[in-house]
């Protein structure tokens, strides 16, 4: 009888070491449609639109940090996706731009982000 019950416990463990170390919790990925911002002016003077396109794209080029305003009024940091560094590069090439983010939204410590997989430009 002690035996079954340690089978029977080790099955179950091993059922629930898979289940937390598999995709099970895995977040699925969202499409967010907005305006591709350089977080540098939004932040601080809340720059946007084409009126500041040059601007942000410069701001972009230089390697400050991106984000998307949503349709809805968030505000997303984009995070490049390493197996996907492409599309990362394609929604920052595209300053004041309404593109669609699609990728695996995150939030942490209060930043909300997007690690983008892929951009498909609406403009």
């Amino acid at each position: 009888m002690k035996h079954a019950k340690t089978h029977y416990f080790g099955l179950l463990l091993t059922a629930f070491l898979f289940m937390f170390s598999s995709n099970a919790f895995a977040q699925s990925s969202e499409t967010i449609k907005g305006e591709v911002l350089d977080m540098s002016c939004y932040v601080a003077q809340e720059a946007t639109g084409q009126g500041h396109k040059k601007c942000a794209q410069a701001c972009l080029d230089k390697g400050l940090p991106a984000g998307i305003l949503s349709e809805n009024g968030m505000v997303y940091l984009l995070v490049e996706d390493h197996n996907a560094a492409d599309a990362y590069k394609q929604a920052i090439s595209n300053a004041a731009e309404t593109v669609e983010v699609t990728g695996k939204v995150v939030e942490k410590d209060g930043i909300k982000s997007i690690v983008v997989e892929k951009v498909t430009v609406k403009g």
